[in-house]
C-alpha cells in the first residue's frame, strides 16, 4: 500500500510558512528570540536601536561584522547560528544587553559563506521593519492579552477569526505581551478534504508505515520518531502562515502552552485499551500493542515539535526530548512581571486518565507539587497572580459527569469538573482560595480548550471568606467556535460541584463567536485591581464588542 514518504506530502492544497520570528519570554534586559528560517544556513540575529539601513539584500557584499560597523544603528546584539533541518530550521536566539521600556529592531541576515545560494542575505527584517519594546522598569500596571484555539481550516472561508482584532487591539491598547492558552495547531480534527487528521492518517496508512519501518518483527523507533516529527512540523508550518499571527509573534512577546491538540484530541484521557483501538480499521492487520507503540511514537514527535516550535522560547526549564525521561520533564513553567506572578500549568504531558483515582490524572503529583509550592511563595512576594490552566476549572459544570458517554468521553475526561478529576481540583481550589484569604491577593485562572466564553467568581464561603479567586475562560480565536445555543449549557451560579462550600458565581458567558481577552492589573496603595475585557467581532465590517469585567477593586 501506498503512504506518503515524503511527510510534506500530508498536506498538499495549502501554503506552508518559510520564515518566522517569534519574540518570546522577555525581561527588562534580556529576551529569548525564536525564528524559523526557509532553509538551513548560518543566520545571524542583529538587534539595533534603529533600523538598519543600506543594501541589504547583499550587505554591499560584506561579512555581517563589516556591514555593521558603517551602520549608525547601533548593535546592542549580534549573533550566528548555524540553523539546520535538525530542528526544522528553528532556533532561539538569547538576546541581552538591553534596557528598560526601549524599543529594538531586528533583523535576520544570512552569512557571507551563504550569499551565493541566498541573493537576498535578510530575510526577516528586510522591507517590513522589525520591532520589539524590552519590558518598562514600571510595572505596577499591566495589560496582556490571551488567546487560544487556533484553527483557521475549521471554517469554511479559512478565516482569520479574531485575530485581525487581536493584533490591533495589542496595538491600540499597548499590550505587555500574549499567552497563548493551548491549541495554537490542530493536528487532528478537521474534515480529510479539507485538512487531514494526521490520526486518521496514520490509521489510513498504518500498515504500510508498520512495513517500511519494521526489522526483523520490530518496529524501528528512531527512525519513525523522526518521520512523524516531520509530519507534526507540517502541521505547524500550515497553521502559522497568516498574516495577523505572525504580525503578532513577531511583535509582542508570547508565551504558550500546549493542550490536547499539539498531540492528539483528546490526549490523556483515554484507557490504554481504549487508545489502542483508535487505530483500529476494517480489512487491516490490527495489533493493539503495535498501535500502542505507535501512538506513543506519535505522542514522543508530537513533544519534540512542541519544544522546537513553542515550549524553546518560554522561561527555561528542565526538559529532555529522550523517552526514558518523559517522566521528569517538565513542561509547566512560572515567570514574573513586577508584583505580578504567573505559573503555566501544563495539563498535557502528564496528563493519564488511569490515575485519576491517586488524583494526579490532570498534573500529575510532581507538576501538582510544583504548583503549590509557587502559590505559598508567590502569594507572599506578588500582588496579583495569574494561573494558566487550559481547560477550565468551572464552564460546563455537572452536565460534564453526565454526559460522559460515546464520542465526547474523551473530551470530557479532561475537564477539572468531571467527577474522576474532583479530588485533584479540590487540592487546587483549595490551595488557590488559601493564599489568596491569607494573603489578600486576587488570583485569576486564564483557560481556553471550550470554544465559547466565561468568567465565574469562585468561593468557599465558610473555610476562605476573605478570598477573591476567578476563572476567565476564552475561546476560540479563530476555531470554529461552539454555536450561540450553547450558552444555555455553560453552567449558571451554583454549588461547584463535589467541593464541599465551593460555589462559584457566572459574572458573563458568551458562544457563537470567535473572542480573545485582554487582562488588565493595577497597583493602587499596596492592593490590586483586575478586570478582563472579552472582545468579539460583530457585523461584517471589522466591528468589535467589549465587555469589561472588574474582577476586583473599585
Amino acid at each position: 500500500m501506498y503512504f506518503p514518504r515524503n511527510p510534506a506530502n500530508v498536506e498538499q492544497d495549502h501554503p506552508k510558512l518559510g520564515s518566522l520570528a517569534i519574540i518570546g519570554h522577555m525581561t527588562a534586559k534580556t529576551c529569548r528570540l525564536w525564528v524559523r528560517m526557509y532553509c538551513a544556513a548560518k543566520w545571524w540575529l542583529i538587534v539595533t536601536e534603529k533600523p538598519l539601513q543600506g543594501d541589504l539584500d547583499t550587505l554591499d557584499g560584506l561579512n555581517v561584522d563589516e556591514f555593521l560597523v558603517k551602520q549608525a544603528a547601533n548593535p546592542v546584539f549580534s549573533q550566528a547560528k548555524q540553523i539546520d533541518a535538525s530542528t526544522d530550521n528553528t532556533a532561539v536566539f538569547n538576546v541581552t544587553g538591553l534596557q528598560a521600556g526601549r524599543k529594538y529592531y531586528y533583523a535576520v541576515i544570512a552569512d557571507l559563506a551563504d550569499a551565493e545560494r541566498i541573493p537576498r542575505r535578510t530575510e526577516i527584517g528586510h522591507q517590513g521593519k522589525k520591532f520589539f519594546h524590552a519590558l518598562p522598569a514600571d510595572l505596577n500596571n499591566l495589560t496582556f492579552g490571551y488567546f487560544s484555539c487556533h484553527d483557521p481550516f475549521s471554517s469554511v472561508s479559512h478565516s482569520e477569526g479574531a485575530w485581525p482584532l487581536y493584533y490591533q487591539t495589542m496595538v491600540n491598547r499597548n499590550g505587555l505581551f500574549s499567552i497563548g492558552g493551548g491549541d495554537q495547531v490542530y493536528i487532528d480534527t478537521n474534515d480529510k478534504e479539507d485538512m487531514y487528521s494526521v490520526w486518521d492518517w496514520l490509521g489510513d496508512y498504518k500498515n504500510a508505515i508498520i512495513k517500511e519501518y519494521s526489522e526483523n518483527g520490530a518496529l524501528k523507533k528512531q527512525a519513525l520518531i523522526k518521520y512523524f516529527a516531520e509530519v507534526y512540523r507540517t502541521y505547524y508550518r500550515l497553521y502559522w502562515n497568516f498574516p495577523n499571527l505572525k504580525k503578532t509573534f513577531q511583535r509582542f512577546p508570547t508565551y504558550m502552552i500546549w493542550d490536547d491538540h499539539e498531540i492528539m484530541d483528546g490526549w490523556g484521557s483515554y484507557t490504554k485499551e481504549e487508545r489502542s483501538k483508535l487505530l483500529n480499521r476494517f480489512f487491516q492487520d490490527d495489533d493493539e500493542a503495535t498501535n500502542d507503540q505507535l501512538i506513543q511514537l506519535m505522542f514522543e514527535a508530537a513533544k519534540q515539535v512542541y519544544f522546537e516550535y513553542q515550549h524553546s522560547h518560554n522561561p527555561k526549564t528542565p526538559v529532555s526530548l529522550k523517552p526514558e525521561d518523559n517522566e521528569d520533564c517538565q513542561w509547566d513553567y512560572s515567570f514574573r512581571m513586577g508584583d505580578h506572578g504567573f505559573y503555566v500549568l501544563d495539563m498535557r504531558g502528564h496528563h493519564d486518565y488511569e490515575r485519576h483515582e491517586d488524583g494526579t490524572a490532570l498534573l500529575g503529583a510532581k507538576q501538582m507539587q510544583r504548583v503549590l509550592e509557587w502559590l505559598e511563595s508567590a502569594s507572599q512576594r506578588c500582588k496579583s497572580l495569574f494561573i494558566v490552566s487550559p481547560v477550565p476549572v468551572v464552564h460546563w459544570g455537572a452536565l460534564v459527569s453526565m454526559m460522559d458517554i460515546g464520542s465526547v468521553k474523551d473530551d470530557l475526561r479532561d475537564e477539572w469538573e468531571h467527577e474522576t478529576n474532583h479530588k485533584e481540583r479540590n487540592i487546587l481550589l483549595d490551595a488557590m482560595l488559601k493564599c489568596s484569604h491569607e494573603q489578600g491577593c486576587p488570583v485569576t485562572v486564564l483557560s481556553g480548550d471550550v470554544h465559547s466564553a466565561s468568567v465565574y467568581h469562585l468561593e468557599n464561603r465558610d473555610k476562605f471568606p476573605n478570598a477573591q479567586v476567578f476563572n476567565a475562560t476564552s475561546s476560540a480565536i479563530s476555531r470554529k467556535p461552539a454555536p450561540a445555543k450553547a450558552e444555555m449549557l455553560i453552567r449558571s451560579t451554583g454549588k461547584i460541584t463535589g467541593y464541599e462550600g465551593g460555589y462559584a458565581t457566572r459574572l458573563y458567558a458568551l458562544s457563537g463567536q470567535h473572542n480573545f481577552l485582554m487582562v488588565n492589573t493595577n497597583l493602587e496603595d499596596d492592593s490590586a485591581s483586575v478586570s478582563v475585557d472579552l472582545y468579539w467581532p460583530a457585523g461584517d465590517d471589522g466591528e468589535l464588542t467589549q465587555k469589561r469585567i472588574k474582577l476586583t477593586g473599585e
